[in-house]
């Protein structure tokens, strides 16, 4: 969050300038605390006023306060800073040398401070900084997520999106870690109840094989019919819950796959599939755009189900991200037609 912040605040004032001020803020939180004085610059904000005012009672007046408190405010301020700021007189309030140079630097201080302070305001509500998003590389789904990510773009146009490919087993790790703020993943919810998720879509896995297969020749009818299949298999870091849920399915039919390749993505394992290498299952939305040569089968008692979720941890929460689950809650979503 720092981070951010300063990323934020470069922006506006040099990092030099930033440093000064914030050094600033530091010194006068110690010293006002000492007498117990909110962090809000108060004795600093008198002092202003009553310069621009170029009277005690005048100044007095536009706070509003009592006069002879504000003159005690003043006097602590003195006394804090070690040196007089004013010379009274019959007609008024006249600087010092010393206060002179002191009331040029507060006016920059305290305009610096309210930009500083609006702008982490704009961060605390969602409006400004920067947002990482994880997205598993499922190219047919892209036009949706770039849907989405458009319309939250529209309305938070100086939230920063930084987007990066990941598998849904890393995305998982980096959002636990805090290196991803939110992440559209495969993810069965269950599997990681310390995250918070909300579902986009809801996928099933279908039997993939070349047309020339003796599976195109004769469909399987259940799990138990590919016992002796050679299978293109993904690997288990990808998507790490269904990988566990599909190979207890396969348990539950009597029998581990024999798995000759594991991979990473949908389109190698078409790929090898479509080169005869042996039969996989992948989600139904993967087969949009699948080459000629392979066919897709449901079986009736695979009956997993492929949440693509939208998926964020609860600690790291922000605006911004309580933002785009809201954007994705009001879309409307394809529904799986395979």
């Amino acid at each position: 969050m720092i981070v951010r912040v300063h990323l934020v605040l470069y922006d506006f004032i040099s990092y030099r300038k930033y440093s000064f001020y914030m050094q600033s803020i530091l010194y006068w939180h110690t010293h006002f605390n000492k007498h117990n004085f909110p962090m809000d610059f108060k004795q600093l904000r008198y002092f202003l006023a009553v310069v621009d005012e170029g009277t005690i009672s005048s100044a007095a007046r536009r706070i509003p306060i009592a006069q002879p408190a504000l003159t005690r405010q003043l006097h602590m301020l003195e006394e804090d800073l070690g040196f007089q700021l004013f010379h009274r007189t019959h007609q008024g309030i006249i600087l010092t040398a010393a206060g002179t140079s002191f009331y040029k630097n507060t006016q920059v201080l305290l305009e610096d401070f309210e930009t500083i302070k609006q702008q982490a305001k704009n961060i605390a509500n969602g409006q400004y900084g920067s947002l990482r998003i994880g997205i598993t590389p499922i190219h047919h789904w892209i036009p949706n997520i770039t849907r989405l990510l458009n319309k939250f773009r529209k309305q938070h146009p100086d939230v920063e999106l930084f987007i990066e490919p990941r598998l849904s087993g890393s995305q998982i790790e980096a959002i636990h870690n805090n290196r991803q703020d939110i992440g559209i993943m495969f993810l069965h919810p269950e599997t990681q109840p310390e995250l918070r998720s909300q579902c986009l879509y809801k996928d099933h896995m279908v039997l993939v094989t070349s047309k020339n297969s003796s599976l195109a020749k004769n469909p399987p009818t259940c799990l138990a019919d590919l016992n002796n299949e050679d299978f293109i298999w993904f690997k288990r870091d990808s998507t790490p819950s269904s990988y566990d849920k599909l190979h207890q399915s396969f348990k539950e039919s009597g029998f581990i796959p024999n798995i000759v390749q594991e991979c990473s993505d949908n389109t190698t394992m078409r790929s090898l599939v479509s080169a005869g290498m042996g039969c996989t299952l992948l989600p139904a939305l993967t087969m949009t755009d699948a080459p000629k040569n392979l066919v897709s089968y449901r079986i009736p008692d695979l009956t997993l189900e492929l949440p693509l979720m939208l998926v964020w941890h609860p600690l790291y929460t922000t605006p911004a991200i309580e933002h785009l689950v809201s954007f994705s809650t009001a879309m409307d979503w394809p529904e799986s037609d395979q």
